[in-house]
């Protein structure tokens, strides 16, 4: 199983279109059987195309391009988590070729209005690979240090949304940097989760922060802090770190990360 995440900081990149076109190209190449977006942005005072998308949409435009040149075509789930830089609503998505069967929206957190920034909107998908049903939930956590939030409580609530026994996959931002702060890392691992980064047969320095970004100004120092969480041990054969500028261009503050489960 393939498996991508990149928070992609939407409409705040130079150079946008060109990045996001190196994104679709790329997602089409590899032909990811799962994608997990942060940051999915579109303009609060764009047009609407359906209930929830308007016409800017970073998701939707994505993957318009993905499918005019993937073999197989994927499908869009989105949904706006608050309101960014006071213009855009910011939103988490899913782009996935598999056959989904549940999608479930909701907040994993205390706040729960889009005016709140500390509101954190989970996207789940429900997916079927290898006549399996798998659990997918897209996170953009809050910082540990959040004084009115418990991150580690909001990880919980995702765990306990689906009572099935099936594996659940947790992918995404969670704002936690496993090298600078390791207990805060062991404590999001400690309500079930296994990192597949470690269980990766192969696997990079895994990087995907190498700057001072919006939320982490003052930490300049290189960072992980995006992560493809298990709720089952499964062999992982690599973990890399992609739009890195080695491993693909840059096309985010974030870069992004591959996963290739075996299952």
């Amino acid at each position: 199983m393939k498996l991508l995440t990149l928070n992609v900081h939407a409409w705040l990149e130079d150079n946008q279109v060109e990045k996001i076109n190196i994104l679709a190209r790329t997602i089409a190449d590899k032909q990811y059987d799962v994608v997990a977006l942060q940051e999915v942005n579109q303009l609060m005072t764009a047009r609407p195309v359906t209930r929830d998308l308007k016409e800017d949409n970073y998701g939707l435009l994505l993957v318009e391009k993905i499918n005019q040149i993937s073999k197989e075509k994927y499908s869009l789930f989105w949904s706006n988590s608050h309101i960014g830089y006071d213009k855009y609503d910011e939103g988490i998505a899913f782009l996935t070729k598999l056959p989904v069967y549940e999608v479930d929206s909701f907040y994993c957190t205390e706040h729960q209005t889009v005016q709140s920034i500390l509101s954190r909107k989970i996207i789940g998908i429900t997916v079927a690979y290898q006549g399996q049903l798998i659990d997918c939930y897209s996170c953009h956590m809050n910082l540990p240090n959040c004084q009115e939030e418990d991150p580690i409580d909001n990880l919980r609530t995702i765990m306990e949304r689906s009572s099935r026994s099936c594996l659940k996959i947790l992918m995404g931002d969670f704002n936690t940097d496993a090298i600078s702060a390791p207990k805060d890392y062991e404590a999001m691992k400690g309500v079930g989760l296994l990192d597949t980064y470690e269980l990766a047969q192969e696997k990079d320095a895994g990087i995907t922060v190498s700057k001072a970004i919006d939320g982490w100004s003052g930490h300049g120092a290189q960072k992980r802090i995006d992560y493809i969480f298990l709720s089952q041990e499964r062999e992982v054969l690599t973990s890399q770190v992609i739009f890195n500028g080695e491993n693909q261009a840059v096309v985010s503050d974030h870069f992004g990360l591959e996963v290739h489960v075996k299952y």
